[in-house]
C-alpha cells in the first residue's frame, strides 16, 4: 500500500511537545484554509484572515473522489376518476313516439353521453306537466298542454322537438268501422270518439277540423282512452270512432276498419305534434344535460336509418305489439328542431275553439 504524505494538520500534531500553543493555532488556521478551499470561496473582500495551507498534492491526488448521487423520486401517477353520470327522470308514451328514447337507452347512447336516464311510461302526459322540476325532469309534451300550462303560471319550456306530422306520413288518423256510415268529419256530430287525452293536440285538432267543416266542435263527445286500449275499446263498440296514433291506427286498419283522414291536416302540414318539455328553471341550469340528451337522440335517429330491423325490435319490446304489426307499422317522422311558428298556429287553434283567451309570447315557451 502506498504511503500517504501527511497533511498540514498531521505534521503539526506529530511534533507533540514542541510549541503546543503555537501548533494549535497553526492547525486551526490550516483547517480553516482547507474549509475555504473545499467551499470554493473566492470572496477577497470578506474580511476574514486566510492562511494558505502548504500544498499537499499527493494527498489531493490520492484521495478518492467523492460523488454525490441523488436518487430521483418516482413520479406520482394521478388517476382521474370518471365523472358520475347525471340522473335524468324521463316520461314517455309507450307508442312509436317513444322510439328514440328507448333506442338511446338500450343502445347505451345515454350512458355514453354521461346520462343515467330512468324511463317511465305514461298514458296521459297532460298529467305529468305539474310534476316537472319535482318528480320528473323531462317529459313528452304537446303544444296545447304547453300553452295551457304556461298560461296557468307553470314554468315549462320546450327543450327539443320529437315528431312531425306530414302529408306523406300522418301521425294520427281518425278510424271508423267500415260499415258505420261515417265517411267524413261532418258525420262525427253527436258521435263518441276516443282520444288518448281530451286536452291534447289530437282531440283539439279533430274538433278544429269539425269546426272548419261547419260542425259544432262541442257536439263531438270525446272519450279518453289510453292508447294501448284503443283497439280493444273500438272492437267492443264502446266508441263510434277512434283518434288513433301508430301502431294502433295501423292495427285497426289491418282489421278491416277505415280512416276518414288526418285531423292535423286542417291546421297545416308539416306540423310538430309532440316534443320534449321540462321545467324552465331546470332547463336553464342544465344546458349540458340537454345537449347530451339531444346528442343521444340524434344517435338514435342515425341508428334507425342504419338498423331499422333492430329499431323495430326495440319498438316491439316496449309496446308489446305483435310481430306483424311491429314489422310493418309506420315509424314517425322524427325532427328534433324546435318549431316556434307551430306554437303560434296552435295558439290560434285554441283561441278559435274558445279553449284559450288572452295573449302569450310563444318565444317564452321554448328554451332560450
Amino acid at each position: 500500500m502506498a504511503t500517504q504524505k501527511l497533511n498540514a494538520y498531521q505534521v503539526v500534531t506529530q511534533r507533540g511537545g514542541r510549541r503546543r500553543a503555537t501548533g494549535r493555532w497553526v492547525a486551526l488556521f490550516a483547517a480553516l484554509a482547507l474549509l475555504a478551499v473545499a467551499c470554493g470561496s473566492d470572496d477577497d473582500d470578506a474580511g476574514t484572515p486566510t492562511t494558505e495551507a502548504p500544498a499537499d498534492t499527493a494527498a489531493t491526488e490520492d484521495a478518492p473522489e467523492e460523488t454525490t448521487t441523488t436518487e430521483a423520486e418516482p413520479e406520482e401517477t394521478t388517476t382521474t376518476a370518471a365523472p358520475e353520470p347525471t340522473p335524468v327522470r324521463l316520461v314517455f308514451v309507450p307508442a312509436t313516439t317513444g322510439l328514440l328514447v328507448n333506442i338511446a337507452q338500450e343502445q347505451g347512447f345515454f350512458a355514453d353521453n354521461g346520462l343515467a336516464v330512468e324511463l317511465t311510461p305514461a298514458t296521459n302526459i297532460s298529467e305529468i306537466i305539474p310534476t316537472l322540476g319535482q318528480q320528473v325532469d323531462i317529459s313528452l309534451g304537446t303544444a296545447t298542454d304547453l300553452i295551457r300550462a304556461a298560461d296557468s303560471g307553470l314554468d315549462v319550456v320546450q327543450i327539443l322537438g320529437n315528431t312531425n306530422d306530414t302529408e306523406d306520413n300522418p301521425f294520427v288518423r281518425v278510424i271508423v268501422p267500415a260499415d258505420s256510415g261515417i265517411e267524413s268529419v261532418t258525420d262525427l256530430e253527436g258521435k263518441r270518439v276516443s282520444s288518448p287525452t281530451l286536452s291534447g293536440v289530437i282531440h283539439v285538432a279533430t274538433r278544429y277540423w269539425a269546426q272548419q267543416e261547419g260542425i259544432d266542435p262541442d257536439s263531438i263527445e270525446g272519450v279518453q282512452v289510453p292508447p294501448p286500449a284503443t283497439v280493444e275499446q273500438f272492437k267492443a263498440g264502446q266508441v263510434d270512432a277512434a283518434e288513433a296514433l301508430e301502431p294502433f291506427a295501423g292495427a285497426l286498419v289491418g282489421q278491416g276498419n277505415v280512416s276518414i283522414g288526418d285531423p292535423f291536416a286542417s291546421i297545416g302540414l308539416p306540423l310538430a305534434t309532440n316534443f320534449w318539455i321540462a321545467n324552465g328553471e331546470w332547463a336553464a341550469n342544465n344546458p349540458d344535460v340537454i345537449a347530451a340528451y339531444q346528442l343521444s337522440l340524434e344517435q338514435a335517429q342515425a341508428f334507425i336509418d342504419s338498423n331499422e330491423t333492430d329499431a323495430r325490435a326495440i319498438l316491439q319490446g316496449y309496446t308489446g305489439m305483435p310481430d306483424p304489426v311491429a314489422a310493418n307499422v309506420s315509424l314517425p317522422t322524427f325532427n328534433l328542431d324546435i318549431r316556434t311558428d307551430d306554437l303560434t298556429r296552435w295558439v290560434e287553434v285554441l283561441v278559435s275553439l274558445g279553449d284559450f283567451e288572452g295573449e302569450i309570447d310563444v318565444s317564452s315557451l321554448v328554451i332560450g
